[in-house]
C-alpha cells in the first residue's frame, strides 16, 4: 500500500522539475556541442527500449531489478560522463542543471524498481515514468535543437 504514494511523490518530482526547466528565460547560452547531443539521443532510445519492453512483456523476469542493473549502470554512466563534459563549456549552466535532474530521475527510478518487493515495476509505474521520462528528453532536445538552429544560424 506504501508504493503508490512513492510512486505519486516520483511522479510528481519529476513533473514538477520538467516545468521548472521548461519554464526558465534563456539569457546565456553556451553552444551547441554535438557529443552531447548524440549521448542524450542514446540514453533516451535506451530508456524507450527499456519502457517498451516492459510494455510488451508485463511480469517477464527478464526485467527484474536484478536484470535491470545493467540498464541503470549504463544510463548513470553516461549522465555523468555527459554532465562532466558539459561543465567545460562555457555559458552552460541550464544543461548542467537538466543533466542533473536526469541524473536524480535515473537515480528515483532505480530506487523505485529496487523496492519492489517481487522486483518488478507494475503497469502503473511504466505508464508514469515513461511519461515523466519523455517530457524531460524533449525538454532537453528542444533545448538542444534551439542551439543547433542558433549555431546555423551565426
Amino acid at each position: 500500500m506504501t508504493a503508490l504514494p512513492t510512486v505519486k511523490k516520483i511522479a510528481g518530482f519529476l513533473l514538477v522539475s520538467i516545468f521548472l526547466f521548461t519554464a526558465c528565460k534563456v539569457t546565456l547560452l553556451s553552444a551547441y556541442d554535438e557529443v552531447t547531443d548524440k549521448t542524450l539521443s542514446e540514453m533516451q532510445q535506451s530508456t524507450t527500449t527499456f519502457f517498451v519492453k516492459h510494455e510488451t512483456n508485463p511480469g517477464s523476469q527478464d526485467l527484474s531489478y536484478t536484470n535491470s542493473l545493467p540498464f541503470y549502470e549504463g544510463l548513470r554512466v553516461k549522465s555523468r560522463t555527459v554532465r562532466i563534459r558539459n561543465n567545460a563549456i562555457e555559458k552552460n549552466k541550464i544543461m548542467i542543471n537538466m543533466l542533473d535532474l536526469l541524473d536524480e530521475n535515473i537515480t528515483l527510478m532505480d530506487s523505485l524498481h529496487k523496492q519492489k518487493p517481487n522486483g518488478l515495476l507494475s503497469k502503473s509505474d511504466v505508464t508514469l515514468l515513461k511519461s515523466a521520462f519523455e517530457t524531460q528528453y524533449t525538454a532537453m532536445f528542444k533545448f538542444i535543437m534551439a542551439l543547433k538552429a542558433r549555431a546555423k544560424a551565426q
